[in-house]
C-alpha cells in the first residue's frame, strides 16, 4: 500500500500545503472544474480532475479526484469565507487499490485550530501578493496544517515574482510558490497558482534530492455559473 499512498498524496497535491487564517484583501471565489495531466515516476501517466463548488451562502469545496490503472485516490474539504478568513469545517479523503484502502474523515472540532489541506490549498493562493517571502533570499514564511489524520503539520514556503505561464490550456498570470517541510528538507515542492483565480493551479513540480521526480499540468479548464 506505501506506493499507493504515495500516489494519492502526490496526485492530490496534499504534499504539505496550508495557511492559517490571516486576513487580507483578496480575489473573490469562483467555481470551477478543472483537469491537469500527470506524470508520476513509477506509475503510468494520469489525469487529476480538480472542482471548486459554491454549496451555499458562504460555504465552498475543494475537491481533487485521481486514478490509474486500479488505484484511485480522492480528497475533498470544505469551508467557509468569513470576510476575508477561511473556516474549514469538513474534510474526507481516501485512496484504493484493487478495492482496498483506507478513508478519512475530519470534523469541524478537529479543524478548529488548523484547516485541512484542501481548504489550506485553497486560502494560500488567495495570499501571495501579500506574503512576506517574496525572493529567494527572503526569511521563508513558515505555516501549519492537519493532515489526513488530524495531526500537525509544517510547510515552508517563498513566493516568486508573477509570469505568464503557458500550458496545455493556454496562457495563464501565475506565481510560483516553492515550498518543503523543514524536516524534509531534500523534498520540495513547486506550486503555480493562477494570479486571478483562487485555488486554481496552474502546474506544479516534485523534486527529491534535486531531481524532478514528479510534474503536473492544467489541460482543461470550465469556469462555472456562481450560483
Amino acid at each position: 500500500m506505501h506506493g499507493l499512498h504515495r500516489f494519492a498524496a502526490l496526485a492530490l497535491v496534499a504534499c504539505w500545503i496550508s495557511f492559517g487564517a490571516i486576513s487580507y484583501a483578496h480575489a473573490a471565489p469562483q467555481p470551477f472544474t478543472a483537469t491537469y495531466h500527470l506524470r508520476l515516476d513509477g506509475w503510468p501517466d494520469a489525469d487529476v480532475h480538480h472542482r471548486i463548488s459554491h454549496l451555499s451562502a458562504n460555504d465552498w469545496q475543494s475537491e481533487m479526484r485521481a486514478s490509474v490503472l486500479t488505484a484511485e485516490g480522492y480528497e475533498r474539504g470544505k469551508f467557509r469565507l468569513d470576510g476575508d478568513e477561511v473556516h474549514a469545517w469538513h474534510y474526507a479523503s481516501g485512496y484504493s487499490l484493487f478495492g482496498l484502502g483506507e478513508r478519512y474523515h475530519l470534523s469541524a472540532r478537529d479543524l478548529a485550530d488548523l484547516p485541512d489541506r484542501q481548504s489550506a490549498l485553497f486560502q494560500l493562493s488567495r495570499q501571495l501578493d501579500d506574503a512576506p517571502c517574496q525572493d529567494d533570499e527572503a526569511t521563508p514564511c513558515e505555516l501549519a496544517y492537519a493532515d489526513h489524520k488530524g495531526r500537525t503539520e509544517h510547510f515552508a514556503y517563498r513566493v516568486a515574482a508573477p509570469q505568464t505561464l503557458e500550458v496545455p490550456a493556454g496562457e495563464f498570470d501565475a506565481r510560483w510558490v516553492d515550498g518543503w517541510n523543514p524536516e524534509k528538507p531534500d523534498r520540495r515542492l513547486r506550486l503555480a497558482f493562477s494570479s486571478t483565480t483562487p485555488g486554481l493551479l496552474i502546474s506544479v513540480e516534485y523534486y527529491r534530492d534535486g531531481e524532478l521526480t514528479s510534474r503536473m499540468a492544467l489541460t482543461e479548464l470550465h469556469r462555472d455559473e456562481k450560483r
